[in-house]
């Protein structure tokens, strides 16, 4: 055999090598992006009171992203009080903390509601995400690293695999979702930017999940390519292009799910 044929062999031997440890990179950041955002999901963190306050707000953050709680539900502290074996102090703690997120409403001397925002509100809401969104997405185009791109196609796979049938399918399909804003939120290399918007998802979450049962098969395939699409041009480093596919894509989530 030729020194030449050899050492063909030898760089192919090789290519394959790094090729194979490029998809366990891949896939082990994937999983790992994934295992937080499902962590964050079943126990969200805003930043807000700690000990027996922080536990609750937890908890009803987390029925209030997943949907369990619909728009206008009256939350009654009494009964908050007794579920959670709490004197009334940590409820209206947790209360007023999760009103300041944009969850609840108080009437002083009514009660406490779940928010019932008009299709109008939602969309501004939706208008101000995507422009916050684009401008993020653009960062990570010039900013991220390595196979940080990489990571996020796979993620944007993994999503379009997930089935939509249940509620428990439902909820990881989410879970992918927020797990891919969260890539592209790292990619961008700005933490302080980066704190903002992952409460401003949690919201987004929340208004989301009202609609979550009317999303059609189409629109889901919609959302899917859109997200491939958005991964292959922060890839690409198509900055102008990038922000714009983006804030398409965000502004038109309430839409898909028919709550604006």
């Amino acid at each position: 055999m030729s020194d030449e044929t050899q050492n063909g062999m030898l760089g192919a031997v090789i290519n394959q090598a790094a090729n194979t440890m490029n998809r366990s990179t891949t896939r082990a950041g994937t999983e790992k992006i994934l295992a937080a955002a499902r962590a964050d999901a079943i126990r969200p963190n805003s930043h807000g009171p700690s000990g027996k306050a922080g536990e609750i707000i937890g908890e009803l953050e987390h029925r209030l992203i997943t949907g369990q709680y619909r728009f206008g539900d009256t939350l009654s502290i009494n009964r908050l009080a007794e579920e959670f074996d709490a004197s009334r102090q940590p409820i209206g703690a947790a209360i007023n903390h999760l009103r300041s997120l944009g969850y609840l409403k108080v009437v002083p001397q009514v009660g406490c509601n779940v928010v019932s925002p008009s299709p109008e509100e939602i969309g501004d809401f939706f208008y101000m995400l995507g422009k916050i969104e684009s401008a993020v997405a653009g960062l990570a185009a010039v900013r991220y690293l390595a196979e940080e791109a990489e990571v996020l196609l796979a993620i944007a796979a993994h999503i379009a695999q997930t089935p939509f049938d249940n509620d428990s399918h439902r909820e990881d399909w989410t879970i992918g979702v927020d797990a891919y804003h969260a890539q592209i939120r790292n990619m961008a290399r700005s933490p302080s930017l980066a704190g903002r918007v992952q409460n401003l998802w949690r919201l987004s979450d929340f208004y989301l999940w009202q609609g979550a049962l009317n999303l059609q098969p189409q629109n889901i395939d919609v959302a899917n390519r859109e997200r491939r699409e958005i991964a292959e041009v922060i890839g690409a480093r198509a900055v102008e292009a990038v922000e714009t596919l983006m804030e398409k894509h965000v502004r038109g989530k309430p839409r898909r799910v028919g709550i604006a």
